[in-house]
């Protein structure tokens, strides 16, 4: 049964990441699944109606495209369906319409300050940690491209600084030392 899981994970990530983060990341898509569903409040009547569903357009647009078009989304999607209201309840007070509107608007720029943030941070921290270099404490060897190489091959393939070698004066002191008590015991 894990075998079939980790085949059928393997299988959805790839295609979520051939076909879904390309899709996903044009502001289109977002703005396309925000009027699909003021649409279907509109078409579906009275009794049925979808802001709940504001959310989902709101923060993809907000993590996979941009903020802007994610705020603009969170105040257009309340408006869209504060229009929707005043159009099916003419005889019901506007204030409660209004009110709605507003709560919802505010939910859902909250909603898109919040995913436009973490989406940031979680970005940043990716990059730190693709930045790290994973050295070998034994060889003193760096992992690169799937290779370990020596750190002045790295540091020429990685940023093109050609190195050269010295000895630091506390290494200089320790080898001095360690030849007079080689003299001294001939």
């Amino acid at each position: 049964m894990s075998v079939l899981h980790a085949s059928l994970s393997q299988t959805f990530a790839s295609f979520y990441t051939r076909y879904g983060v390309p899709i996903l990341s044009k502001w289109l898509t977002h703005i396309l699944v925000g009027f699909t569903l003021l649409w279907l409040d509109l078409t579906s009547g009275k009794f049925l109606s979808f802001p709940v569903l504001f959310v989902l357009p709101v923060a993809f647009a907000g993590w996979y495209s941009s903020a802007r078009v994610s705020y603009s989304l969170a105040v257009l999607l309340p408006l869209g369906r504060m229009a929707i209201g005043f159009s099916e309840n003419a005889n019901r007070l506007s204030a409660f319409i209004v009110t709605n509107a507003v709560v919802r608007m505010g939910v859902l720029l909250f909603i898109a300050y919040l995913v436009i943030r973490n989406s940031r941070q979680t970005r940043e921290l990716q990059a730190r940690v693709e930045s790290l270099v994973t050295i070998c404490a034994w060889s003193r060897t760096v992992k690169y491209e799937d290779e370990w190489i020596s750190f002045e091959q790295y540091l020429l393939r990685r940023f093109n600084i050609n190195t050269s070698h010295g000895i630091s004066p506390s290494e200089a002191e320790k080898i001095f030392k360690q030849l007079e008590n080689h003299d001294r015991a001939e």
